[in-house]
């Protein structure tokens, strides 16, 4: 029995000493060389509402609150799609040649990122940056005898930080319009897709700075159809906040929406 009660004294012992230990060295200053990673992993990291409320008090899909909150970061829901003409010779590099009509298809797909081409580079006037997601030749647009084929596009960027804080988005609605451009063919702007594109972020600019339109507008996604000599066909979604309706009152909801 007393070595049993000495025995658990000892523990007893250890543990407060340990205890003081503990106390001890974590009052000592840090040392030059630690990581300042320690610090900073400390610090906590604000927490961003991850839902929006339509107008009529409904939840917005999941996808779309991405594509308007989610600046810093590629979302696949905002995007621009291009459907555009071009020669195959476009696709070769410095001295080669065209394969037999057969293969045409496959050099096609292979190359067809370098359709892409400038587009970027327009868009980076709404964008912190910008990437070509996808590229492929329309199935069966190959046209062997004028040396064309059609190309669909998939471009997505990130929004640039535009230092404007978010009001409280539990007391505000997500609106949203549609920006639609068409050119006849030989119009201003229409002359190849990278000026079709400036010209509908032209119109999206506009449509921004329109009294109707509330806080904070942004570009959540972009369409354009293009071929030499021919009328151009552009659309893009444009999402803003607006106050809560009067009389509308919104709770948190349990669960968020997918984006399908």
């Amino acid at each position: 029995m007393l070595r049993l009660v000495i025995g658990a004294g000892v523990l007893l012992m250890a543990v407060g000493f340990g205890a003081a230990g503990w106390q001890y060295w974590q009052s000592l200053p840090a040392s030059p060389d630690a990581p300042a990673v320690a610090a900073a992993d400390a610090a906590p990291v604000p927490s961003r509402q991850s839902w929006l409320i339509s107008p009529t008090g409904g939840q917005i899909r999941q996808d779309e609150v991405d594509a308007y909150l989610a600046q810093e970061r590629f979302v696949p829901s905002r995007h621009v799609l291009i459907r555009r003409e071009a020669r195959l010779a476009d696709l070769l590099a410095e001295g080669e040649k065209l394969p037999e009509p057969a293969f045409l298809q496959v050099l096609a797909d292979i190359r067809a990122p370098r359709v892409a081409g400038g587009l970027c580079s327009v868009l980076m006037a709404i964008a912190q940056d910008c990437a070509v997601n996808s590229a492929r030749v329309v199935d069966g647009s190959i046209d062997p005898v004028g040396g064309t084929a059609l190309f669909d596009l998939e471009l997505v960027y990130r929004l640039p930080a535009d230092g404007v804080e978010l009001p409280d988005l539990a007391a505000h609605v997500l609106r949203m319009d549609s920006v639609g451009l068409e050119l006849e063919a030989g119009a201003e702007g229409s002359a190849t897709p990278e000026t079709a594109l400036q010209a509908l972020l032209a119109a999206v600019d506009e449509a921004c700075a329109s009294e109707t339109v509330g806080e904070i507008c942004r570009t959540m996604e972009i369409s354009l159809t293009w071929a030499p000599g021919q009328a151009v066909s552009g659309r893009a979604r444009i999402a803003w906040l607006d106050p809560l309706p009067e009389g509308m009152f919104v709770a948190p909801p349990l669960e968020t929406l997918s984006g399908g």
